[in-house]
Parts: structure tokens; sequence; C-alpha cells
């Protein structure tokens, strides 16, 4: 069995539970260590906190993988001793896995999960070329790269390393099977994942107010405090819009079974990590059976568009959502869900193989 190290940016973010959990299903052990910007969840007790961090607040992330690096080198080399790879998640913690690694002997692979492109990496003047300068020097250390959509190869992560990449998409674990489910109106949409952008509020509350109760919004998860203050005091005007607080794996088929509809669109940075990203809340949705909403024009439509599922908005203009949600009957509702339950369940669920792969891959062990 593998020994794997893994450096979470975020212990609190589901997504990192959820590729320690694939890990192990893939035949690994985990030693785990990472910043922490909530409650560390319970399937991840025992992990090594390295300090506290916070959502958009670069350089306090920047002075806590300073400290990270004065403080808790020796600790983490004895905690990662035997470990044939060290997965760094985000671009700060490829700063402290490339200290570790380069102490130790022999020298674990280093690999780097990249699930997103900060908006600094392609940033002009001199805090974006600084940044890509930091991630160029980090590059030669790097084996493998993880990222999850076929755009940010093809927009960056490629113009950097190369074919040291390896897509792994945010796939949901486990085979619980979809059952059809024809619900009556009014329509609910699941905003579902990481809160954070504005402008999609606005849409989905104009949507709502607008229909009268005819459309209902459900957001659950965790709201951006730097775009999001007071969540619920912003939803107060807004009477068919409800927020549900945030939610765990194993909530996921219920807070889908409760919805017709997915919000997949993001504008949080537009034009470049929002349009090329495949997010959790894609697969999640499908997954369970929910229809996803998209833009037609960014790489989430266009994964829609060859699954043939979903609807795809052709432009960001709020009075087309109030059109298509007008004119939407159940027997619409029902084509779009039946098209969601037949399609192949290995477009939205990692399979055991899935997993078993990703470890061979990081590890660099033959399967």
């Amino acid at each position: 069995m593998p020994l794997i190290g893994y450096l979470a940016h975020d212990l609190a973010d589901p997504a990192v539970a959820r590729r320690v959990r694939m890990l192990r299903l893939g035949g690994a052990e985990v030693a785990l260590a990472g910043l922490l910007r909530g409650a560390i969840p319970p399937d991840l007790a025992g992990a090594m906190i390295l300090g506290h961090s916070a959502d958009a607040r670069l350089a306090r992330r920047a002075l806590t993988v300073l400290q990270t690096l004065a403080v808790h080198l020796p600790k983490l080399r004895k905690r990662f001793a035997g470990a044939s790879a060290i997965v760094a998640r985000n671009l700060e913690m490829l700063v402290v896995g490339q200290a570790v690694a380069n102490g130790m002997t022999p020298r674990p692979r280093l690999v780097y999960e990249c699930l997103d492109i900060h908006r600094l990496l392609i940033a002009r003047g001199p805090a974006g070329g600084a940044i890509r300068a930091l991630e160029r020097r980090l590059a030669r250390s790097v084996d493998l790269v993880l990222t999850s959509s076929p755009a940010f190869i093809t927009r960056h992560l490629g113009q950097v390393f190369g074919e040291r990449i390896l897509l792994v998409e945010n796939k949901v674990l486990g085979q619980t099977p979809r059952p059809l489910r024809l619900m009556p109106p009014p329509f609910r949409i699941g905003w579902y994942g990481a809160l954070r952008c504005e402008r999609s509020f606005r849409m989905l509350a104009d949507l709502s107010d607008n229909m009268g109760g005819r459309v209902k919004v459900s957001l659950r998860g965790r709201p951006s405090t730097a775009i999001f203050p007071d969540l619920p005091a912003r939803l107060a005007d807004h009477p068919h819009m409800s927020f549900g607080g945030p939610y765990a794996a194993s909530d996921l088929s219920a807070l889908y079974g409760d919805v017709h509809f997915a919000w997949c669109i993001d504008f949080y940075e537009q034009g470049a990590n929002s349009d090329w990203l495949l997010p959790n809340r894609l697969y999640e949705c499908a997954a369970f059976g929910a229809v996803p909403i998209a833009l037609a024009g960014v790489e989430t439509g266009r994964f829609l568009s060859r699954a043939g599922v979903g609807i795809a908005l052709e432009s960001a203009d709020p009075s087309e959502l109030c059109t298509l949600f007008s004119a939407l009957s159940p027997a619409h509702y029902a084509a779009l869900h039946r098209a969601v339950i037949d399609s192949d369940p290995t477009l939205w669920r990692a399979t055991d193989g899935d997993c078993i792969a990703l470890v061979t891959a990081i590890s660099g062990r033959a399967a």
C-alpha cells in the first residue's frame, strides 16, 4: 500500500475530503496536513493543521505559508516519511510541498493539484508576473499535475508543465442509482457548493421575484464572506429564495433530489477561470438526476452539449432565463430529466478503477 502525503489548501473544503477518499479507495494510505478556513470534517480528523487561512486574502495566505516553512517543515517531513509522493493542492501548498520533498531521502514525487487557475496567474502587471515566475520555478520540481478541466490545460497549464498533466474530473464517488422522479411545479433550482458569484445571485433573485413563486431557488454550501458577508440578510427581500447552510457529501442525494434544476453558471472570474472550469456541481447534479443549467459558450456548456443533456443558455441576459421558465412545461422538464437519467453514468461518477489509476499515476508505481 503506497503512502501519499497530501497538503491541502483548506481542510474544510469538501473537495479535499473527496480527493482523500478517492486516494484511499484506490489503495493508498494518506498522511494529511493543511490549512483550515472553517471546521474540519469528521472524516479528516487527525489531519495536521498548519494554520488558518481565509477566502480571497492572498497576503494572509502567503504569510501563513511562510510561517509553515519556518515552523512545520521538520514535522511535515516526519509525517510524510516513506511517502512515494506528496500531493500539493494549489500553488501556495506547492511551495510547501517542494520544500518538504527536497529535504527528504529518498525524495518523493511531487504532484501539483490545480483545480482552478487563479486570476493572478493570467493577470498583467508586476503581481501577475511575479506569480507566474514563481509557478515556472516550482514547475521544475513537479513530476505530475492533476487538473479537472481540459480548458485549464489548453489555456494555461500546458504552457508551463507540458505533458506532465493528468485530467481528473470532479466526478462523484459511489454508484447510487438515479431514480426517475417527475416532480410537479413550482420548479426548483438548486445553487449548491461554493457560493461566490454576485451576478448569479442577482439573476436567480430576479428570476424568482419575476416568476412570483412559480420558480423557487435553494442555496446550500459555503458562501464567500468576501462576496456575501451576510447572505441571510440579502435573502430577506427575496421570498422565493432560501439558504440552508453547508452540507456534506452524504447529503447530495437528498439535496439534488429536492430540486428540478441545478445552477452550473459562474461569473466570478468571467473570461478566465469561470469560463474554463468543470465544476463539482455539474457532476453532482447529473449523478443524482437534477437537470444542469449552464452557459453555451463556456467549457461547462460545451461538456453538456457533448453529453446531450441539460440547458445551455445562449447569453447571460436575465430575460432569456425568465423567458425559458415562463414557457417551461412539465412535459418539457420530463424530457430534460429523462435525458439526464438515461445518460452514461461514467460521465458523472468515478469508478473503483478510476481511483486505482489515480493512485498509480501519483505514486509512479505500476498497477
